[in-house]
């Protein structure tokens, strides 16, 4: 049942965003895959270890990709024309 659990939050994570693409969503898998990367390279006895701490970077870095991506797409245009208009 636990692995179920985790699956679905990574494949949950991962239909966000591609399902957001236009929103930032290549940010979120941006983020995922720097974070595995990332996490890949840390402690561990051997390489399951390791591809489990890849797999939870990659957990915490697609919602942050996904948030920069989502201000770098939506939120930056927004506030350069608010100060264009200004």
């Amino acid at each position: 049942m636990r692995m179920l659990l985790i699956a679905g939050a990574f494949i949950g994570m991962v239909a966000l965003c591609v399902l957001g693409w236009s929103y930032g969503g290549v940010g979120g898998l941006i983020g995922g895959a720097l974070g595995f990367v990332l996490r890949l390279g840390g402690q561990g006895l051997d390489w399951g270890e390791r591809i489990g701490n890849g797999y939870v970077g990659a957990l915490m870095g697609m919602p942050v990709g996904l948030l920069i991506g989502g201000a770098w797409t939506l939120g930056i245009p927004y506030l350069l024309q608010a100060i264009g208009n200004a």
